[in-house]
This record gives C-alpha cells, structure tokens and sequence, in this order.
C-alpha cells in the first residue's frame, strides 16, 4: 500500500500540469498543421489512385498504340500535377516554419536564414531526385515496353524489381536528408544553449 502513493503522487504531479494547462501552444500548433498536411497528402493519394482507375476504364477498345501514347501523356500530366502539389506543400510548410521562426527570441536572425536556406536547399535536392528517377522511370518503362522478345510475366517482374530499387534509393535519400536535419537542429541548438 504505501508503494502505491508515491507512484500515485508522482502521476498526479507529472500528468496534473499537462492536463490543465495543455501542451505548449508551438508544439500543439505544429502537430496540427503537420497532421493537415498529411491529410492533404493522403487525399491527394487517393484522388490520383481514382483517377488511375477510371483512366484504366477509359482505356478499353483502344489499340496497343493508342494505349502507350495515352498511358505516356496520362503520366506526364500526373507528374506535372504531382510537382505543382509538391511545390504548393513546400510553400506552405514554409510559410508556416518563417511563422514559428519569426515569434523565436532564442535564436538570432543568421541561425533563422541557416534554418531556412537548410530547408530550401533539402526541397531543391528532393525535386532533383524525384525528376531523376522519374526520367530513369521513363526510359525503363519505354525499354521494357518495347521489348518484343520479354513475356508480360517478365515485363512486369522487371517492373515490380525495378520499382522495389526505387524504392530503397527513396527510403536511403529520405534517412540522409532526415540526419543531415537533425544534424543541423542539434548544432543549433548547442549554440543556443551555450549562449544561455
């Protein structure tokens, strides 16, 4: 019995404050905008995956060429799409972190700039990599589309595989980027406190 009160008095003090002030208005403001985004992005997803669908419908009767040719400009225009969205979350995460950024007391104007130069250069990188793999895309489904001598069995095992690299290369770029992030906030933040 007496065990159980200090863990008792330890909740009560540790989950008191948290309950009746909530969490700290920054921290509670960016999850919310950040869980935005994500629905955004997320119906985003879906939008273009029904698209996909009834342009698959859409492509019933129509012969082997006109297939390609409208299977090549549907994914253009997808990734036209696909960026103008990437752009529009990009100018809006930055919006809303030169909004956090400017209401800082703690850090001095040069380290806001680094802040923001670090992420505008990571978004340029990303658009970099994403057109890169995507002309990698493109000539690897031309040589495989055109390849007379492969199976559709085959065709699309060379598909699933070269999808599944891409895959990977996205994952590795994504951890490096993420490190060199937090790389760059812990650096930050040590100044910080060291001038404290």
């Amino acid at each position: 019995m007496y065990k159980k009160i200090p863990i008792f008095i330890i909740l009560v003090v540790l989950i008191f404050p948290v309950i009746v002030f909530g969490e700290p208005k920054q921290r509670k403001r960016s999850r919310e905008f950040h869980k935005e985004q994500q629905e955004k992005r997320m119906e985003y997803l879906y939008q273009q995956r029904q698209e996909n669908r009834a342009f698959r419908e859409n492509l019933q009767g129509m012969t082997k060429e006109e297939k390609k040719k409208s299977l090549q400009q549907q994914r253009q225009e997808q990734y036209q799409e696909k960026r103008g969205f990437n752009r529009k979350m990009h100018d809006e995460n930055m919006a809303f972190l030169k909004g956090r950024l400017q209401n800082n007391k703690r850090l001095t104007e040069a380290q806001k700039e680094e802040l923001i130069n670090s992420f505008e250069q990571q978004y340029q990188e990303n658009v970099d990599f994403r057109n890169q793999q995507h002309q990698e895309n493109v000539a690897f489904f031309e040589k495989i589309a055109n390849d007379p001598d492969m199976t559709q069995e085959e065709k699309k095992a060379a598909f699933k595989a070269h999808i599944n690299q891409q895959r990977e290369e996205n994952k590795e770029h994504r951890t490096i980027q993420g490190q060199e992030r937090n790389d760059t906030l812990k650096t930050m933040k040590e100044e910080v406190r060291s001038k404290e």
